[in-house]
């Protein structure tokens, strides 16, 4: 009867749908079974979750170094690579040095062939020590606007040679690295955005007025126009970066904005900034300087006050333009089509006048 009893009891409680005893037991030993393996799954993914983490860790560690290492090779101009570069081109300058005889080349290769690296972002700094030698040292005296943190043209002079000057750059940062390099060598280092305003007061109030040896101007963008305006002091030499893009032939500029920032246009064209070399050569002569010689990398163009170096030839942009095969037009064209205005000084007029594109 017992036996009975408990078959038909399974029997009523399956026909209910409810489990015996027995099945909640098997069931109960099959859920323990499956949680020890679930645990054990869980375990393992645990582990490797911990490894995969350590992973990543030790990933970030070797992530920030290779950061580190980044930030101390810089980039391919201003890194490692850059270094190298400078470091051949001034083993060059002592093999010129060495092999030929630069007193005796005619100009300007003799000035040329002392080119050398140190603070400048080329080789101006033996070019500007040569044609200083040439010419004739005065009070060592220089303004350079536009200073960057290496002292632009004229951070060589300072630290190395005695000079004395102003050194003046828009960033508040690069001003204060230029005081803890330049401030021992009694240079004057200057935050100041520079404007066609406040650019002779810079001047004077630093005590930088009348007579100078040299003027290095590279703002990127209004150099035209500032050194158009500039007459509180009277530089024996001056340095200008001019931009290559523009061509040999046209004189043009970007219009003046004491705003201008050439990080605003690099959605457009990284050429939009500053003046071709006509620009500044028809500007020298109204100031009453001539061009003597371009760098060799085309960036820079040295100007001679009239009364300085009267044996050096003035040279014209044509045969000192650092390509003179190239065609400016495309880049006329994409600055036009953007709608940003040149002022071309090429008008029959004469007059300087806003043109789109030029």
């Amino acid at each position: 009867m017992i036996k009975v009893y408990r078959r038909v009891r399974r029997w009523v409680l399956r026909l209910l749908g409810v489990a015996s005893r027995k099945d909640i037991a098997d069931l109960r030993r099959e859920l323990r079974t499956l949680a020890r393996g679930q645990a054990k799954l869980l375990a393992g993914q645990t582990k490797v979750l911990a490894r995969l983490l350590r992973v990543l860790e030790k990933s970030n560690v070797q992530g920030r170094r290779l950061k580190l290492m980044q930030h101390q090779l810089g980039t391919s101009s201003r890194g490692l690579e850059g270094r190298l570069r400078h470091v051949e081109r001034n083993v060059h300058a002592l093999i010129r040095h060495d092999y030929v005889d630069q007193a005796a080349l005619p100009f300007p290769h003799n000035v040329l062939s002392q080119r050398f690296h140190v603070r400048s972002q080329n080789e101006e700094d033996g070019i500007t020590l040569a044609l200083v030698t040439l010419v004739g040292p005065g009070a060592r005296r220089f303004v350079d606007l536009g200073a960057g943190t290496n002292g632009g043209n004229c951070g060589f002079l300072a630290d190395t040679c005695g000079w004395t000057g102003l050194m003046v750059d828009g960033s508040a940062a690069r001003a204060a690295r230029l005081v803890a390099r330049f401030g021992q060598f009694e240079v004057l280092a200057r935050q100041a955005w520079i404007t066609t305003d406040n650019v002779n007061a810079l001047v004077r109030d630093n005590g930088m007025s009348d007579e100078i040896d040299l003027l290095s101007l590279d703002v990127d963008g209004n150099d035209y126009w500032i050194w158009q305006r500039l007459d509180a002091c009277s530089p024996r030499i001056v340095i200008l970066e001019f931009n290559p893009g523009f061509g040999a032939e046209r004189a043009v500029t970007v219009q003046y904005d004491p705003a201008f920032d050439r990080a605003n246009f690099r959605g457009v064209t990284w050429q939009y900034y500053g003046a071709s070399l006509a620009a500044f050569v028809r500007l020298g002569h109204e100031k009453g300087y001539r061009l003597v010689l371009v760098e060799p990398r085309g960036q820079n163009a040295y100007f001679l006050r009239n009364d300085v170096g009267t044996a050096i030839p003035e040279a014209s942009p044509a045969t000192l333009h650092p390509d003179p095969t190239l065609d400016p037009q495309p880049l006329f064209d994409q600055i036009a089509a953007a709608g940003l205005p040149l002022v071309d000084l090429d008008r029959p007029d004469g007059a300087p006048d806003e043109q789109r594109g030029a």
